[in-house]
């Protein structure tokens, strides 16, 4: 969680207006003892949960008050951590930045109107915003977990120690039609984040201070690894910052993008992102509430649609549950695999 200290990083500061939740923690009491599912579907005590999977934090608030905080392992609120792939869920928020302030015009525009560095690379003059937002890149990318040998010379590994992504962004190569298929890869929102920077004239991590992290009243600097000095944000697996600060990326949701009456962020690209389109709902299903992937969330397709999630590697969620108003934020060393937050939305709506 920490090995984000041996690279280069880019802070993102906090502003002078941050924004603080109530705190009544007597009805989060319950919790502990609330049984929930863990990653094979059996129901423990959430203390079991939070143990095995060695959490670091885990936040519960319920229309706008925290009811529930707890952390492990010397963390406490103003600890900041690594989110791992939550950080492709903030460049999702910039494309639709992006789009309200007119640097981007849609999400059909062709990534080459922006990056005619890769003009070059066959197939690429076809590929879209809109691809890229839903891993529809067609790109080649081999992930880990197929060995050691094989993770090593994967390229997960390559473009995570990459001290030039740019110029390998200018090797990549297409294996399929883009557009035709999804699949998981750190690829596409590495593109989207050289992207912003072209449209905007903004390193990514300064245009996310001023028109993100600031307006929505962050208490703590977050940070962005960057390759190298002066270089480009590894957005896809290296996003830091609290627990309590992702949450007020939660509420920006729930607030349909406002803030008092300052509009941070249009309701019309937060609709778009996180209400399943039918062509995504073959993206994947995931876990035991079948959740799909589109925009950089996760969307559960079990039960009701409604809520959704931004995930990292190793346990990291920010959940949002507009139904009962519920944000829910999980740090964690190993994770647990299990998928809580629906009964821990339901137990607090009922209470």
């Amino acid at each position: 969680m920490d090995t984000y200290q041996s690279f280069p990083l880019r802070v993102v500061d906090t502003g002078n207006d941050a924004f603080y939740f109530r705190s009544d923690t007597t009805k989060g009491r319950t919790l502990d003892s609330l049984r929930v599912k863990n990653w094979e579907g059996a129901n423990v005590p959430f203390m079991e949960y939070f143990a095995k999977g060695d959490l670091l934090a885990f936040l519960v608030i319920r229309n706008d008050t925290i009811i529930y905080e707890k952390y492990g392992d010397n963390y406490n609120r103003a600890k900041i951590s690594n989110t791992f792939s939550i950080g492709k869920s903030m460049i999702s928020i910039l494309v639709g930045k992006a789009i309200d302030q007119g640097y981007i015009k849609s999400v059909d525009q062709k990534i080459i109107e922006f990056l005619p560095e890769l003009n070059g690379v066959a197939g690429l003059e076809k590929l879209t915003i809109y691809d890229l937002l839903n891993m529809k890149s067609g790109l080649k990318f081999n992930r880990v977990g197929n060995g050691l040998i094989s993770d090593m010379f994967s390229d997960e590994a390559r473009f995570y120690y990459s001290d030039d992504l740019k110029r390998d962004l200018l090797n990549v190569k297409i294996k399929i039609e883009p557009g035709s298929h999804w699949k998981y890869s750190n690829l596409d929102p590495l593109i989207l984040t050289w992207l912003l920077e072209k449209a905007t004239g903004q390193k990514v991590s300064k245009y996310f201070e001023k028109e993100i992290w600031i307006p929505i009243g962050a208490e703590y600097a977050a940070s962005w690894g960057i390759d190298r000095k002066g270089g480009l944000e590894n957005s896809p697996s290296s996003f830091q910052c609290t627990a309590i600060d992702l949450a007020k990326i939660g509420r920006l949701f729930l607030q349909n993008g406002i803030r008092d009456s300052l509009e941070i962020l249009s309701s019309k690209w937060i609709r778009q992102s996180t209400h399943i389109e039918e062509r995504n709902r073959g993206n994947t299903s995931k876990g035991l509430q079948r959740a799909t992937h589109q925009y950089y969330w996760w969307l559960p397709q079990d039960d009701f649609e409604g809520d959704f999630s931004a995930e990292g590697l190793r346990g990291q969620r920010l959940y949002v549950n507009p139904k009962e108003n519920i944000i829910i934020v999980q740090f964690a060393h190993q994770g647990y695999g299990g998928y809580p937050y629906r009964d821990i939305s339901s137990h607090f709506s009922l209470k």
